[in-house]
């Protein structure tokens, strides 16, 4: 009988890859433009949320997958809901599937 490995994680498939690609960027971008807004550098924002100038500059780029902890830290360090981090994310868009 072969084990189960539970937490191993999986490889995404393509399409879903590009769309968390995307959705990393606007996240980023978000992000950038509420830091500066409150005339933070980088390691500020960094510092005030326990985390790593270059780990922010990666999230800015839309190059990191943020754990909700995360954002929840760097929403925190900017003085803002989460929400207002998430806010400006696109709706996923789902397949309709047929029902009666």
């Amino acid at each position: 009988m072969s084990r189960v490995v539970i937490n191993k994680p999986q490889p995404l498939e393509a399409r879903f890859a590009k769309e968390r690609d995307q959705l990393q960027v606007v996240f980023g971008a978000r992000l950038r433009e509420l830091r500066t807004s409150h005339n933070l550098t980088l390691e500020m924002l960094a510092e005030r949320a326990d985390l790593h100038a270059n780990y922010v500059g990666a999230v800015e780029r839309g190059e990191r997958n943020l754990t909700l902890f995360n954002i929840w830290r760097i929403a925190g360090a900017l003085g803002l809901p989460t929400t207002d981090l998430v806010n400006e994310l696109p709706m996923r868009k789902v397949k309709r599937t047929g029902t009666s």
